[in-house]
């Protein structure tokens, strides 16, 4: 009995187990077709165990079929991770698999032995209309991509065509995880090295089906094809887990910068930032500004349309306030209903409070949160270094007492407010 891919079952089964309870935590579309495309390789790999122990004959041929259809599925199953269409994910999945049953057509007559050339074609022909149509849901598809896939139908269609059937299903699982590998890297949020390396993994993967072909004849009977071959399958594995460790590591320090709500920076980054720019404006012999804001009646808003229209006009307040900073300004949520704005590289106190009266009128506007309207007022408190203060300490203090005295002007009758304390 013919054993040799237990391991390989072993080790692919470990894989499923591991995606599954990833999936579990991430919840991400994406995971869910890495779980199905190697639960598939699980499937092929099966198969290649049923096939390899059984007597040539159509039962033989069937379990080939298989095999070899699930590791082309693999690969529509890993370049629909990567594309941006996102529908309910088994509708999509469904969608996806139904245009590729021409090509696996393709390799369940290529597994029985069909030696016609005219069903190649055809499968062929049905193949390249049903991808067209797939990557025509694409918008983001760049321009060239209708073009590489007619050019890539029509060498496999040439190859059926000359009865080189094993060399033109070779040519389509090495275009799939060619395509794979673009998919995957196009579709990632970044460049990180995760990808890098799990997108030159699926590259090693697509070159396994041409160099295995070419050399088998050397290397037969070496024992060392398998497991040289299915190295590219854990290295993607690999890549792919440490794709979404870096993925979570890269949430987690985003989570303790910013503020969860509006997302702006929050107190922690403010005060490195405005350090920073008090450095430089020491260094350089300039000026920076600091503006503390400071929503009026905010509480009133709390207390009588509830949390969830605060945090509705909180959000919408950071958006307003967002649109009228430079590029190299910092705008924070230091907490409540206090946000905070660095200006580097001002040029006086006039120009600084010019900022902030722009800022102001950033409250003019209003928004709506369950068909209730919202507006609100604040106070903006100026202060610039180094004529208000020399460190950070002073300066925040100074734009605070600023901010306060601007509150006080508006409503000199509740200075005993503790809400304007």
């Amino acid at each position: 009995m013919n054993l040799s891919v237990v391991p390989d079952f072993l080790a692919i089964g470990g894989l499923v187990l591991v995606f599954a309870a990833l999936l579990k935590r991430t919840r991400q579309a994406r995971s869910r077709y890495w779980l199905v495309g190697w639960a598939m390789i699980l499937v092929h790999i099966v198969a290649q165990l049923i096939q390899r122990n059984l007597a040539p004959g159509a039962a033989a041929d069937a379990a080939l079929a298989v095999s070899l259809s699930m590791l082309l599925l693999t690969s529509v199953a890993f370049i629909w991770a990567g594309a941006d269409a996102r529908l309910a994910w088994w509708h999509d999945l469904a969608m996806t698999l139904l245009a590729a049953v021409p090509d696996v057509a393709f390799f369940v007559l290529a597994s029985y032995g069909v030696e016609a050339r005219l069903p190649y074609v055809a499968c062929t022909a049905l193949g390249l209309a049903s991808t067209a149509w797939v990557f025509g849901r694409d918008r983001r598809r760049p321009g060239w991509c209708v073009p590489v896939v007619i050019g890539i139908y029509a060498l496999q269609g040439l190859l059926a065509w000359q009865g080189a059937i094993e060399q033109a299903f070779i040519w389509m699982l090495f275009w799939h995880y060619l395509a794979v590998a673009f998919c995957f890297y196009r579709g990632a949020a970044a460049p990180s090295m995760g990808v890098l390396f799990t997108t030159v993994s699926f590259v090693a993967w697509a070159a396994v089906f041409p160099v295995a072909a070419a050399l088998d004849p050397w290397l037969a009977g070496w024992g060392i094809e398998n497991e040289t071959w299915d190295l590219p399958k854990f290295l993607v594995a690999t890549g792919m887990i440490f794709t979404l460790l870096e993925e979570q590591i890269g949430k987690a320090e985003h989570a303790s910068q910013h503020d969860a709500l509006t997302g702006l920076p929050n107190r922690r980054v403010f005060a490195l930032r405005l350090e920073h720019a008090l450095r430089r404006a020491r260094q350089r012999g300039g000026r920076a500004a600091m503006l503390v804001i400071d929503l009026n009646e905010f509480k009133r808003v709390n207390d009588t349309l509830g949390h969830a229209a605060g945090d509705a006009l909180l959000h919408f307040v950071a958006q307003r306030l967002q649109q009228g900073i430079r590029s190299d300004d910092t705008l924070a949520r230091l907490g409540g209903d206090e946000f905070a704005v660095i200006l580097p590289d001002v040029g006086d106190r006039a120009a600084a409070q010019a900022r902030a009266d722009r800022l102001a009128r950033a409250f003019d506007a209003s928004t709506q949160f369950h068909g209730q309207p919202l507006s609100i007022g604040a106070s903006i408190g100026v202060a610039l270094y180094p004529d208000d203060g020399q460190d950070e300490t002073r300066l925040y203090a100074a734009a605070d007492r600023a901010m306060y005295a601007g509150k006080l002007a508006i409503r000199p009758d509740r200075a005993a407010d503790p809400e304007l304390a």
